[in-house]
């Protein structure tokens, strides 16, 4: 398949209307609906309704649109990476991060890399753990640091020493904000959030010593910042980290950490089975000499 019906297709597709796609690829309208008629044949679907005016995507098209976006922007970042490293380490590092007390860390290690290799490029995704998986999975990312567990099956991983404790992130004004640690009693009657990783919501209820079908969660969240009015002014209790409130500092929130004492370090992935590209291997070579540095 020629990529550059794949970048006709893409075109078409953002402005809805052959004429106008194909004065933006500076070709013939018969030229264009013949090539694109030929890729319709070669994928064996109709990727394209033809109305009059416009041109909307079937559901075949639609599939078609996002795997062939995909497809260009590999290519894209691969003549990128070729080109620059040519003249050593360049290029992009994919990384997501989770909003912890490790991010000041990753930040640094960015920073220090890029000044040994300033030929690098990174792109700083800020997610839950469940979202940084994802776009790993998906090849959006190429490495990841979230909280443990993770699943070892699918990933490669440097456990980080820094610990996070969990607890409940409440109101300052709220009844339980009063206390010196949460059980898992006081969860019963609450109008809970908290994290979206099924892996994570198991090992709360373990540390709670509950079964986790007791655990009413209401709602969950990726980031913290949009559930603070539900936090402050609706009585809903997040389960969450202490470092949270590094980042939402906030004087009507706090945080109480549940008793038996829960907490959880950090660890660095990435995807088995996967080739990396020369910076971003360099880069995780880098970050596990800094994390054996570090005292546990």
């Amino acid at each position: 398949m020629d990529t550059r019906v794949l970048h006709y297709f893409i075109v078409l597709t953002q402005v809805g209307n052959i004429t106008k796609a194909a004065t933006a690829l500076h070709t013939t309208q018969p030229t264009l609906s013949r090539q694109l008629k030929e890729l319709e044949v070669e994928v064996g679907a109709p990727l394209f309704i033809r109305g009059k005016r416009s041109i909307t995507l079937t559901d075949a098209g639609i599939l078609f649109e996002h795997r062939a976006q995909a497809i260009l922007n590999d290519l894209a970042q691969t003549k990128r990476e070729l080109k620059n490293n040519l003249t050593g380490l360049a290029g992009p590092i994919r990384i997501g991060c989770v909003e912890s007390k490790v991010s000041p860390f990753v930040a640094n290690w960015l920073a220090t890399f890029q000044q040994q290799h300033p030929h690098s490029h990174f792109s700083l995704f800020s997610a839950d753990g469940n979202t940084i998986r994802e776009q790993i999975d998906q090849n959006q990312l190429d490495i990841g640091v979230l909280l443990e567990p993770i699943e070892s099956a699918k990933y490669f991983a440097r456990t980080i020493p820094i610990t996070e404790t969990w607890g409940l992130i409440m109101a300052s004004n709220a009844a339980l904000a009063q206390k010196d640690f949460i059980i898992g009693s006081d969860l019963q009657a609450l109008r809970l959030l908290g994290p979206r990783r099924s892996i994570l919501k198991n090992q709360i209820a373990t540390w709670l010593r509950l079964d986790s079908d007791t655990l009413r969660f209401q709602g969950d969240r990726n980031l913290e910042n949009n559930v603070l009015p539900l936090l402050l002014d609706h009585h809903y209790y997040d389960i969450g980290i202490d470092g949270i409130l590094d980042f939402y500092q906030n004087q009507r929130l706090t945080f109480v950490p549940f008793s038996p004492l829960s907490q959880t370090r950090h660890t660095l992935i990435w995807r088995k089975n996967h080739a990396l590209s020369p910076t971003v291997q360099a880069f995780i070579d880098y970050v596990t000499t800094q994390i054996q540095e570090m005292p546990l």
